[in-house]
């Protein structure tokens, strides 16, 4: 979510009242701090360089701890399985 596509999506998705977990390669970049700045508390930035196994491991950890169980949204967390 760092630019483009993914960047113009979590900030839609915030903006319709989705809680929104941003996935950023650079967390401390421009893009996850200019998301951080005109999104809502619901958006969430995530390390996450999905060429390291424990970078993937430690975003599913955070995913999984902050959606608890709340029905259909914790299937999505088969994803990073």
């Amino acid at each position: 979510c760092d630019t483009g596509f993914g960047h113009l999506l979590a900030k839609r998705l915030d903006s319709k009242g989705f809680h929104v977990f941003a996935c950023c390669l650079f967390p401390d970049g421009n893009g996850a701090s200019e998301l951080q700045k005109t999104c809502s508390k619901r958006l969430k930035i995530i390390d996450l360089d999905v060429t390291k196994d424990e970078s993937v491991k430690h975003a599913k950890e955070i995913v999984t701890s902050n959606i608890g169980d709340c029905g259909m949204y914790k299937s999505l967390t088969c994803i990073f399985e």
